[in-house]
This record gives structure tokens, C-alpha cells and sequence, in this order.
């Protein structure tokens, strides 16, 4: 398509396209396109699973410890070996099970691990266990 003058025109061959920048093709375009912020995406995702691998073995993490430190806690209190022991223990074992599998990066089954863990010591601290 030339202008009056005889010059190329910027502008487009189709209605409703954009006219194309001088010496670049379509195909040319549309891969710079393409490839903006896709680096920016990628790193985003990544940053995002390390954030939830962080914030799902710190649960599991605080999890195991307060299970511990109410083994310890119940037993310097004098209460008597129980269930309630087999319980918090289970449930120290499940929650470092999902301290692990957060690490890895199975989040997924971390939280469903350290889930049971923590309804498992909830059970060791109902009144049925005392």
C-alpha cells in the first residue's frame, strides 16, 4: 500500500489492526508480545510457593512444639501416663511429617497431614482423656 507520495504506508492492511512499526513484521511483534512479562510472571509464581512452603512448615512447625511442650507441661503436672500421651505424640510425628513435606514441596499433603496431627492433639486434650 503506497500514500500519495509514492511512500509506504504505516498503516494497516485489515480495519481494526494496529499499523506496524518500520522494518518489523507481524511475526516479529507479536513474539516481543508474547515474551513481556513472562519473566515477571515466572519469578512471581515462584516467590508465591516459596511464601506458602514457608508459611505451611512454620504451621506444622509451631504445631509440633506445642504438642511437646503440652506432653511436658501435663506430665510435670502430674497427670498420669495415657491415651493423652499416645495422642500429643501422634500428633508431634504427623506434624513433623508435614514440616517435611513442606519442605519438599508436597503443600498439599503437608496441610492434610498436619491438619490430622493437630485434631488428633485436640482429641489428647478433651476431658475424656484426663
Amino acid at each position: 500500500m503506497t500514500t500519495h507520495g509514492g511512500e509506504a504506508a504505516n498503516s494497516p492492511d485489515r480495519p481494526g489492526e494496529q499499523p506496524l512499526s518500520p522494518g518489523r513484521s507481524a511475526e516479529e511483534l507479536r513474539a516481543q508480545f508474547q515474551a513481556q512479562g513472562r519473566p515477571g510472571l515466572a519469578e512471581g509464581r515462584r516467590r508465591d510457593a516459596r511464601q506458602v512452603r514457608a508459611m505451611y512448615a512454620a504451621f506444622a512447625g509451631l504445631l509440633a512444639a506445642v504438642c511437646l511442650v503440652l506432653i511436658v507441661v501435663r506430665l510435670g503436672g502430674g497427670d498420669a501416663l495415657g491415651v493423652w500421651v499416645a495422642t500429643y505424640a501422634v500428633g508431634v510425628v504427623l506434624s513433623g511429617w508435614g514440616f517435611a513435606l513442606a519442605r519438599i514441596g508436597h503443600t498439599r499433603w503437608a496441610m492434610t497431614v498436619t491438619c490430622i496431627g493437630a485434631a488428633l492433639a485436640g482429641l489428647g486434650d478433651s476431658p475424656a482423656f484426663r
